[in-house]
């Protein structure tokens, strides 16, 4: 009885529990369905070698160090990870962080201790964390219109005292809808007042980009005005922040409260993680078979009359009707074994989405199939 209890108490707040390593047919609930939702964008959570790298990590390192990085918790296999991290996204240095979202807070933390910004202005659409970041900062911090260079600038001329430098934080891809960041109207407006921009370039990571670095190399923006930490949890297919970027920040995050109060990332999800990023490195077809199922998923939402965004990126969301009716479509696909996701997160209006994200081991079969169900009950 106990046992039952804690399972309903689990299904009241999560109803759907994933009982198998994601894919595009994972089991949910024990049940297996046509799965386009969460972010394992390559499967390399579930990769053979990802799997291997982790277990052999385990063998020889244990779950965890036991102590503080500033101790004796930093192993060969972390250094490894930050080595390879600044391979991948081709800067001087990086960091390994515990988490994705503390890399936010950790960055954002370093650069008011270089004293490089006065004021923070965050974009309303941007994850919760670098609300978080701006927060723990205690700085003014303000809140301007969603993918919207002119509000922004509205409120620097507003808020922005002669002499201060404005610190500018958004997402690079905003991950309900797949809409990318302005930003390199954004860099204009930091330059204009010598400022800085801090991406949370989480979902970006891996996806886009020649070299899949992500929003700055999508743009081909290079400058000392642009920063951004990452997640190896989501296209790398391991687990934990990243913050890469010149040695002279990345030392600074190192000596931040982030990376002296806490723990790193388990071993064996930092084998996963440095395996993951060998494998994009080494396969970029990957990443080009991902682009080509996530233009055929746009393509017949488009064809069926579905409002998404004309782009590449793997996620895409569309509002129609109200709630009720969004949450009966989605039943409607459940009943027919094909899970996507039903959105309030942050961006999306009080009537809520229904988010879709694609893979690059979905078939053309499955793509299509999901269209055609859409089809049918939209």
């Amino acid at each position: 009885m106990f046992k039952n209890t804690i399972r309903q108490n689990i299904h009241d707040y999560y109803p759907h529990v994933m009982d198998s390593a994601p894919s595009t047919k994972p089991l949910i609930n024990g049940k297996s369905f046509l799965y386009f939702g969460g972010y394992s964008y390559y499967q390399l959570q579930d990769h053979p070698e990802c799997i291997e790298a982790a277990m052999k990590a385990l063998r020889q390192y244990g779950i965890g160090s036991g102590t503080a990085r500033a101790h004796t918790g930093m192993t060969r296999l972390h250094f490894e990870v930050e080595s390879k991290a600044a391979q991948f996204f081709g800067t001087e240095d990086a960091i390994y962080l515990p988490s994705g979202y503390v890399s936010n807070i950790a960055g954002i933390q370093a650069l008011q201790t270089m004293k490089m910004f006065d004021k923070i202005f965050v974009d309303k659409s941007a994850h919760f964390c670098n609300m978080d970041g701006a927060y723990s900062v205690n700085v003014p911090t303000y809140i301007f219109k969603n993918n919207d260079p002119e509000d922004l600038l509205q409120l620097i001329k507003t808020h922005l005292k002669a002499g201060e430098k404005p610190l500018i934080v958004t997402d690079g891809i905003f991950a309900t809808f797949g809409v990318m960041a302005r930003i390199p109207e954004l860099l204009q407006i930091a330059e204009q007042y010598d400022g800085i921009i801090w991406i949370d370039d989480a979902h970006p990571t891996g996806i886009i980009g020649d070299n899949g670095r992500g929003t700055y190399e999508y743009f081909g923006l290079k400058s000392p005005r642009l920063f951004f930490g990452s997640t190896l949890s989501k296209a790398v297919g391991g687990y934990g922040g990243i913050v890469p970027g010149t040695k002279a920040f990345t030392d600074t995050v190192r000596r931040g409260n982030v990376i002296r109060g806490g723990s790193n990332p388990p071993a064996p999800a930092a084998a996963a993680a440095l395996k993951g990023m060998e494998i994009l490195m080494e396969n970029p077809e990957m990443r080009q078979q991902l682009w080509r199922n996530a233009r055929r998923l746009k393509a017949g939402l488009r064809s069926i009359g579905l409002d998404v965004e004309n782009n590449y990126f793997a996620m895409t969301a569309f509002s129609t009707g109200d709630t009720k009716q969004m949450q009966q479509i989605r039943q409607k696909l459940l009943d027919k074994d094909i899970f996507i996701q039903f959105s309030t997160y942050v961006g999306v209006s009080s009537v809520g989405a229904l988010r879709i994200v694609v893979f690059s081991t979905h078939t053309n079969e499955q793509i299509d199939y999901l269209v055609q169900t859409l089809k049918e009950v939209v």
